[in-house]
């Protein structure tokens, strides 16, 4: 996976992994906009630099098996990479696409993934992934899922 320099427009290397108990130390609810201490009991991954580690976003997920769904409870990338002023791109993709990839190998092609986004970004996650819309929530399904896996699961 990679992301993309804004300013070079260089592809930039990244990990996906699970946060460890140092992370949780150094990552602060001013730069990620939530308090992630409190997701611990859920699968929260780290969206990191290969080569220098710098964290630069956060998902928590849960299994919700019955319904064969993957539930992002939480997705955010660092202040310095939202908006206009943001540097690098791609960040919400991989983390999607991560996401993606979990829940096709959970649960084959039967596998959903579903959030329940601020209102402001319902539209983009529709738009820009390929999400549906369902009350209050978004959701993507298999072949979408697999669409967005090609998009972002390579080098």
């Amino acid at each position: 996976m990679f992301v993309t320099d804004l300013s070079s427009g260089n592809k930039l290397p990244v990990i996906i992994e699970e946060l460890s108990d140092a992370d949780y130390k150094i990552i602060t609810k001013k730069q990620f906009s939530f308090n992630w201490k409190l997701e611990k009991q859920y699968s929260v991954y780290k969206l990191a630099k290969s080569k220098s580690g710098e964290i630069l976003g956060l998902m928590s997920l849960n299994y919700v098996d019955e319904e064969y769904r993957l539930q992002i409870r939480l997705l955010a990338v660092s202040i310095e990479q939202i908006g206009a002023m943001k540097t690098i791109d791609r960040l919400t993709g991989n983390l999607l696409t991560y996401a993606a990839r979990l829940a096709v190998t959970r649960y084959g092609l039967i596998a959903a993934v579903s959030l329940i986004p601020k209102t402001t970004l319902k539209r983009h996650y529709i738009d820009k992934y390929g999400f549906e819309e369902s009350g209050n929530s978004v959701f993507i399904l298999w072949p979408q899922l697999q669409i967005l896996i090609k998009e972002y699961d390579h080098d």
